[in-house]
Parts: C-alpha cells; sequence; structure tokens
C-alpha cells in the first residue's frame, strides 16, 4: 500500500489573524487616540475649553493622564 502526500499551500493573507493579535492592535489604537486627543486638549484656548463645558484645571488633569489610563 503507497501513501500519497498531498502538499498545499496557502497564502498568509487567507489564513484567519489570531484574536490576540486583534486584540493587541485595538489596544495600541486606543493608547495612540488618547495620547493625541490629550495633546490637541492641552493645545485648546481658555475660549475653546469654555465652549466645551471645561475649565483649564480639568483639562490640565485630563492631559497629564497617561496614555493607558482611560
Amino acid at each position: 500500500m503507497s501513501t500519497r502526500v498531498v502538499e498545499r499551500r496557502v497564502s498568509h493573507a487567507a489564513l484567519p489573524r489570531p484574536t490576540a493579535l486583534r486584540g493587541l492592535r485595538q489596544t495600541f489604537g486606543l493608547w495612540l487616540q488618547r495620547a493625541r486627543t490629550r495633546r490637541q486638549l492641552d493645545a485648546l484656548s481658555d475660549h475653546e475649553l469654555r465652549d466645551l463645558g471645561l475649565d483649564r484645571g480639568t483639562a490640565a488633569r485630563e492631559a497629564v493622564k497617561p496614555f493607558w489610563k482611560g
């Protein structure tokens, strides 16, 4: 009796991405967004902050939070 081996090549693009990697990507994206928006918040004028209903102290406290904290 002979055994025949069939090799099938699958492109890496066709393979599903592991859930853990997808979660890491989402987490890094969230961290980048937080860092970006906190820098932008820190750059707003007092007039712009008032339009948002914030004062300088509240904005400053939010702006200095580490990116990993919500």
